[in-house]
């Protein structure tokens, strides 16, 4: 059997005759373009194909336009799942720090002396460590570490940058989940408690005596900050500064070339990381803000989950890349011919 090939601009004929010299004939739709090669008379060529590509410009006008075919390549199922998780972890940890989800409720020992300090402020407070932890810190550390490594502001790698930024945002939040379920499942009272909470049932009790219901009578302060005087265990600036601390100290000891900064340098600034979570953690203890075993315990969480992210971090730098997100479009034939137009639909 023999088979003819007649092409046209979008579709072509093929023509089968069998060794009776019946014909058979189908269309095809020409999706590829596809046409035989030309053939000179009485010269026998190998059969092939000619590939050719329609331009963007000349194509249908009830196409899809590029621009929403990568959006709608972009916004996967797995990116949906992400940002959702994210959502409701980020939730999850508000509603436990301003009391909305329920806690556990402790009772107390009259004039128990480990809760009878006065509460004489915050030498860190709430502020100044979500600012420079947050932001100050690792961001800081991440701009000049790459800005060393390209000894150019105009060369530093933003993508890079948000893969270091985004393991560490994915690490502080880890860290304040268990710190807020810890807070919430405990109920520790903290130093302060009487002093701030006044609870009801304090005056009239006896020494020693175990105080199972009471409630706070306070009205110098407000009633979150009054409820936040039994969220003692575990320390939560000392977990998310401990964390900061080490992550940031990593990335300065991985990343930072010692060649273009000197030996002082980098042990210098690691030295100034280590510090901010120290500072942070002891003088919680000094402010009579958490028992020494609070902080105790929230550098040890911080620790921990600075392990686990400093890990995923120290395989891709192992592995000589970087996770980025992928922006070529090219296709194969674009490749291979680099004169080629081509429209991914």
């Amino acid at each position: 059997m023999s088979s003819t090939t007649i092409s046209a601009d979008k579709a072509y004929v093929i023509v089968r005759v069998d060794d009776r010299g019946v014909r058979s004939v189908q269309a095809v739709e020409n999706k590829a373009m596809v046409s035989p090669l030309q053939t000179t008379t009485g010269v026998t060529h190998q059969q092939g194909v000619r590939i050719s590509i329609s331009d963007p410009e000349k194509s249908n006008a009830t196409q899809v336009q590029p621009s929403r075919v990568r959006l709608r390549r972009r916004i996967k199922l797995p990116y949906v799942i992400n940002a959702a998780l994210s959502v409701f972890v980020l939730s999850i940890i508000i509603l436990l720090e301003l009391g909305y989800i329920p806690a556990t409720k402790t009772g107390f020992f009259c004039q128990d002396p480990t809760l009878s300090f006065k509460f004489t402020g915050d030498t860190i407070n709430t502020t100044t460590l979500l600012v420079g932890s947050f932001l100050i810190y690792p961001l800081s550390v991440m701009f000049l570490t790459e800005y060393a490594r390209k000894g150019s502001p105009l060369r530093i790698c933003l993508r890079e940058i948000w893969y270091f930024y985004k393991e560490f945002a994915t690490g502080c939040a880890l860290t304040l989940l268990i710190t807020e379920m810890g807070k919430a499942l405990v109920g520790e009272h903290r130093p302060h408690f009487f002093d701030v909470c006044q609870p009801s049932n304090a005056e009239n009790c006896t020494l020693g005596q175990y105080v199972s219901s009471y409630e706070c009578t306070s009205t110098k302060y407000s009633r979150y900050f009054s409820s936040d005087t039994s969220r003692s265990f575990p320390s939560g600036h000392s977990s998310l500064s401990v964390f900061v601390a080490l992550y940031c100290a990593y990335i300065l000891q991985a990343r930072l070339p010692t060649s273009q900064v000197g030996y002082i340098v980098k042990p210098f600034l690691i030295s100034l990381c280590v510090t901010w979570g120290l500072v942070c953690s002891l003088t919680r203890i000094t402010d009579k803000r958490h028992h020494w075993w609070d902080v105790a315990v929230g550098m040890l969480v911080g620790s921990i989950s600075a392990l686990y992210s400093t890990r995923i971090i120290y395989k891709q730098l192992k592995q000589g890349s970087i996770a980025r997100v992928a922006t070529s479009t090219t296709t194969l034939l674009d490749i291979k011919n680099k004169d080629a137009k081509s429209e991914i639909i």
